[in-house]
């Protein structure tokens, strides 16, 4: 090779090299081709391919597309040079190291007055990222697909009105409702009516920011009727501007898990019920057997007061014995949906005197008793469910209330704006004492079948633990609600409060 050939070919490879790099940073090439759709030379295409002057002529700029595209791609071109319509297409093209880059390509005949094809022009632009883009993008949709269809848990999207706008299998088959189905109800229509104020509280401080997620065990009620439990997790999808755009749940069925911790709570209320009603009957079973074996062994030895004198102490317990069975068959029949019972007009202060002249010893306890009830004071309720409630309440009062600290009941008819919406005009009966009062960790208890303060169980005050789920209950069906107010300090006391309806709010509230 000759000197000045070198001096010729060092340029030409430079102009090589710097069209490479040309089309390296700008990722098109523009090309044109004959009418006839051969090539004669094509520098930017070489450039970026790699390919010489001679292997790009005729259909040789073929042999750079990647063998699986050529075929697809020969098909397209000769479709086109045939109908002489634009071309548009994708393929894979070498580049000159050897690796593939994804191409757009659109070619356009460019034709001669006389209406032939001139020649065909045509650019070819670098896809490569934009279609690594998108197949990450659609392998990451497919892998939320595949999340979202198998997950363990029911997901779902609900709109602002509570309406499903996604959900997933899982969840059709927590709720046992078809897709189509449940995208027609909202959230509410299977959420039960008393967890439905908490539901829209949480959701309303999700939109304003006060918190960003919440979760929660609430009950959904299936298309079949039966409940389930769910541990409901919710937070607020926002856009990039931070507008709220839906709300994304999560479900997890924890029902087995509720019916597993109810059965132990069960089998720890039956176990706790055996041993206090064992302590409970035997004290005044020895008592009574004691008293009657006394009087047959020393019989015609004691004189008329001793009999008396034993004779009060067995029937004594013979009525602890009848009001700790009356309580257990009580708490026995009392029902879930208790049928409500027959009211009718009560003046509270009347019933309260009759109540305390029937308690045991009722001389003892008249002298404490502080009433604070206007004569004229009526309530709608059942007599005897009333009757009832009073007496448990009043009983244990005195039992806790150290002498001669008195007892007060109380009773105040409740204005219409402070009375709550669900309730027609009522009247709040009160009973407060000063006793030992009630520590707050254990208020939450009070009102639970065989529940006794742990003071109690070791201590001297008997009982079943039923007199307060019973007068909950009771309370209940006839229209009102309980609870208890105590700091849970001694002598400070404890105050139950009966509400009360203070006539009928509807025909259907004096029950059958």
């Amino acid at each position: 090779m000759s000197t000045k050939q070198e001096g010729m070919e060092q340029p030409l490879e430079e102009h090589e090299q710097a069209a490479r790099s040309f089309m390296a940073s700008h990722a098109q090439i523009v090309w044109r081709v004959s009418a006839d759709g051969t090539v004669d030379d094509a520098p930017l295409w070489r450039a970026y391919t790699g390919q010489g002057e001679e292997e790009v002529r005729g259909l040789g700029w073929l042999e750079a597309v990647h063998p699986d595209d050529r075929e697809r791609m020969m098909y397209t071109w000769r479709d086109a040079l045939v109908t002489l319509r634009a071309c548009e297409t994708s393929y894979r093209l070498r580049r000159s190291d050897g690796s593939y880059g994804t191409f757009a390509v659109r070619a356009v005949p460019l034709f001669e007055q006389d209406g032939r094809v001139r020649e065909w022009v045509g650019v070819s632009t670098d896809i490569t990222a934009h279609q690594r883009l998108e197949d990450e993008l659609r392998a990451s949709e497919e892998r939320f697909r595949l999340t979202f269809e198998q997950a363990a848990v029911g997901i779902a999207h609900v709109g602002f009105d509570g309406r499903w706008l996604l959900v997933n299998p899982k969840l059709c088959n927590i709720v046992g409702y078809a897709e189509e189905e449940l995208l027609a109800q909202t959230l509410h229509a299977v959420l039960m009516p008393d967890d439905l104020s908490t539901a829209f509280t949480d959701a309303q401080r999700l939109i304003t920011g006060e918190q960003q997620t919440y979760a929660r065990e609430l009950r959904f009620q299936r298309k079949d009727g039966v409940l389930v439990w769910v541990n409901l997790t919710v937070t607020l999808v926002r856009n990039q501007a931070g507008w709220p755009l839906y709300f994304l749940a999560i479900a997890e069925d924890v029902t087995a898990r509720k019916q597993a911790e109810q059965q132990r709570q069960l089998n720890q209320l039956k176990d706790q019920f055996i041993l206090h009603m064992n302590h409970e009957l035997r004290t005044p079973l020895t008592s009574l057997l004691g008293s009657l074996d006394l009087l047959r062994m020393q019989q015609g030895r004691l004189d008329a007061a001793s009999q008396a004198q034993f004779l009060e102490t067995a029937i004594s317990s013979c009525g602890e014995l009848l009001q700790l069975v009356n309580s257990v068959l009580d708490a026995l029949t009392i029902t879930e949906q208790m049928i409500p019972p027959q009211g009718e007009e009560i003046a509270v202060a009347s019933l309260v005197r009759d109540v305390l002249e029937h308690l045991d010893p009722g001389e003892e306890q008249v002298d404490r008793l502080s009433l604070d009830i206007p004569d004229r004071l009526t309530v709608w309720a059942n007599e005897q469910l009333l009757r009832q409630v009073l007496r448990n309440l009043l009983s244990n009062a005195f039992k806790y209330c150290p002498k001669p600290a008195p007892v007060v009941v109380s009773a105040v008819q409740i204005d219409q704006d402070e009375r709550e919406a669900h309730f027609a005009p009522s009247v709040c009966i009160g009973v407060q004492d000063a006793g030992p009062g009630i520590p707050p960790e254990e208020l939450p208890l009070l009102f639970q079948q065989f529940t006794r303060l742990k003071r109690d169980l070791s201590g001297q005050a008997g009982g079943s633990g039923l007199g307060l789920y019973i007068s909950k209950r009771f309370v209940e069906a006839m229209g009102g609600r309980i609870w208890v107010e105590s700091p849970g300090i001694n002598r400070q006391g404890s105050r139950f409060c009966v509400l009360l309806p203070g006539r009928p709010s509807s025909p259907g509230t004096t029950g059958a």
